[in-house]
């Protein structure tokens, strides 16, 4: 049979398609039959049954992803060959003259020229788009995931001096055409380290009961040129990437950390997303200008947390400000009601935190707290958002959406087999079941069963395979709806220091405010490049996270391996053939317990572990000893100490 999916390429050789439809299991691809696709291409298959599942060949790639490949380029006679670091599956040729200012030994990023037909290919050709320049105290670690992940980390003279350039803003002549908001009490709420604050927010009682909320953005529109050399290089980063002690940003620091800052006391150009609510939180009305504007005051969450929390505590947020403040968080608490009844998921994921020392050492690993500040922050970004997106619609304008899937029907039902692992209530259970089978309240059911486990030490492993059952968001040109909202109509303008895509979403806003929109030829043009661009910056978005999270894990083993020989208490979060995962609790990171070191330990068909005196089952709670580290791959590897509620067998 044929059927069409993506391309998930594994290091050893072989491949698996997703079925697209998420419908049936992943088709398993040898090496042979790839026939020149490769990782995140969408192929048509022709699949049949075999004992150990589905296996196939590709009979045609119906859509491309253009890859960009990290490695060291080797110069030969003829030609050159770039050394991916990371595993590739076919052996990729530099011609000569496509080398561009490489020499041989350069660490570069190359893009990759694609197959045009099917065929039985080893080889692959591709040209240098870049040198990778990193500095010199940037530390291994770092220096490893930024090489790993093609993360350029310095910027081109051309797009510094493009940046330097449009960074000279005449305020006066911009007053002129817009919106002059400089008196309006706007303030910005960051963590305490942050240096680039794409946003202000504010709020005004009306005499008849209603409110005034403005959402004002950094114009990053207004500098960054589509086509220009700037441009082009914020869309081959797309994203900013934080890491614990630095940061490379998507634009120069003259914008980012510049003019583009929504910095306190500073004019600046903004677009913005003005809200008229009721009482209750309902829309009224909306409008959507560009504006000049200047904060007021640069906030943090944890001063905003401490004024909220108890206001008897600080005196240093006074005035119009603190007033604002309080009606903000008010207003806040009726939108996440209003998104609750509609079916919104909401449950806590713990971000995980890093603090150095002086010395640039790990000293502390912790689950950062999300309190009313950041709630407050997140239900306004929220509306701005889907504002936005109401404005475009009411324009007949073509969208890039941000989409969140329905969860796959397989992927869900493992999620509730881990739940009956875990001897959760059966009715439960059987609720679950039935609304995977129906389609009918599962944002409700998922809901309730975080609620169950809130507060429980299996509240965050909960969460966790709640989290791990459910698709990716991603950018997507036509509104297939968002998920985890409960809601349609989704998109990403708040942040466009930091996001391509919200630039992209500034760009359209501005053709609706300055020509009240396209004509039907532009609009095919426009519809057709944010086809192209969704799942392009969407795999971007996933190497950026990817990157980010590497560095946690590399940072983590750091910090662990001080603690060698210590012991800790934690939860089994997955069991596998080789062993099972350990989360401890504190610090918040999780290892390996491998079934060799468990002496005559072998894995149930039911998930469990069975050792001579004791069965250990997902969810169960572990006492473990840390063992070995791994800094270079950030692994830890745990001995098991003892089970609690232990069965005899």
């Amino acid at each position: 049979m044929k059927i069409t999916g993506k391309v998930r390429w594994n290091p050893k050789g072989f491949a698996f398609v997703e079925c697209t439809d998420g419908r049936g299991e992943d088709v398993f691809i040898p090496a042979d039959g790839l026939g020149g696709a490769m990782d995140g291409d969408i192929v048509e298959v022709w699949a049949h049954k075999d004992p150990k599942g589905p296996r196939g060949d590709v009979l045609s790639i119906v859509q491309r992803m253009r890859p960009s490949i990290s490695g060291r380029y080797r110069t030969m006679k003829k030609w050159g060959i770039l050394e991916p670091f990371d595993p590739f599956p076919y052996t990729i040729v530099i011609p000569y003259g496509r080398q561009a200012d490489a020499r041989n030994g350069d660490v570069v990023v190359a893009s990759i020229d694609l197959p045009q037909k099917i065929k039985r290919t080893k080889t692959v050709t591709g040209g240098i788009e870049r040198r990778l320049d990193i500095p010199e105290d940037i530390g291994d670690d770092l220096r490893l995931i930024a090489l790993r992940h093609g993360i350029p980390w310095r910027f081109s003279k051309e797009v510094e001096k493009e940046a330097d350039k449009v960074s000279r803003i005449d305020i006066s002549a911009e007053l002129k055409v817009r919106r002059d908001l400089r008196e309006r009490t706007l303030f910005t709420i960051d963590g305490v380290t942050a240096k680039d604050f794409d946003d202000a927010v504010g709020i005004e009682r009306l005499g008849d009961g209603t409110y005034v909320i403005t959402v004002a953005i950094a114009d990053v529109a207004h500098v960054v040129h589509k086509g220009s050399h700037l441009d082009r290089e914020a869309l081959n980063r797309s994203f900013s990437v934080y890491f614990p002690e630095a940061a490379i940003p998507m634009l120069p620091e003259v914008l980012s950390n510049g003019v583009m800052s929504l910095q306190p006391h500073a004019e600046r150009l903004a677009l913005v997303a003005e809200m008229h609510l009721g009482p209750r939180g309902r829309t009224i009305g909306y409008d959507c200008y560009e504006a000049v504007i200047c904060s007021h005051a640069r906030l943090t969450y944890d001063e905003v947390n401490l004024f909220l929390n108890d206001r008897q505590q600080t005196s240093l947020i006074t005035g119009e400000i603190a007033e604002g403040l309080v009606m903000l968080n008010t207003m806040a608490g009726q939108l996440y009601k209003r998104r609750r009844e509609k079916g919104c998921l909401d449950f806590e994921i713990a971000e995980i935190g890093i603090s150095l020392d002086r010395a640039g050492d790990v000293d502390k690993i912790y689950r950062m707290p999300r309190g009313p500040a950041e709630r407050l922050i997140e239900e306004f970004m929220l509306c701005a958002n889907h504002t936005v997106c109401r404005f475009l619609e009411d324009h007949a304008m073509p969208v890039l959406y941000r989409i969140h899937e329905k969860p796959r029907p397989d992927d869900l039902m493992a999620f509730a087999r881990t739940l009956s692992d875990i001897a959760m209530d059966e009715d439960v259970v059987s609720e679950l079941t039935s609304a995977i089978h129906t389609g009918k309240d599962l944002p409700r059911v998922l809901q309730k069963i975080t609620g169950l486990y809130h507060g429980s030490h299996l509240e965050g492993f909960v969460n966790q395979h709640i989290l791990r059952s459910l698709m990716r968001a991603r950018y997507a040109h036509e509104d297939l709806g968002h998920f985890g909202l409960g809601t349609r109509g989704y998109l990403h303008f708040t942040s466009p220091i930091r996001r391509y895509p919200d630039i992209i979403i500034h760009r359209l806003v501005k053709t609706v405010l300055r020509s009240g929109g396209v004509s039907q030829k532009d609009h095919g043009r426009l519809l057709r490049y944010l086809k192209y661009i969704g799942p392009d910056v969407s795999t971007r978005e996933q190497k950026t996270n990817e990157a980010m999270y590497e560095v946690i894990k590399l940072k983590t083993a750091a910090y662990m391996m001080r603690h060698v020989g210590e012991e800790f208490d934690g939860v089994v979060t997955s069991i596998l053939s080789f062993g099972m995962f350990v989360e401890i609790f504190e610090p918040p990171v999780d290892g390996l317990v491998g079934l060799s070191d468990m002496g005559s330990a072998r894995i149930t068909e039911g998930r469990s572990i069975k050792m001579r005196k004791r069965v250990i089952s997902i969810g169960d709670t572990v006492r473990v000893r840390l063992v070995r580290v791994d800094h270079i791959k950030g692994y830890l590897d745990f001995n098991l100490v003892k089970a609690q509620g232990d069965v005899s067998v």
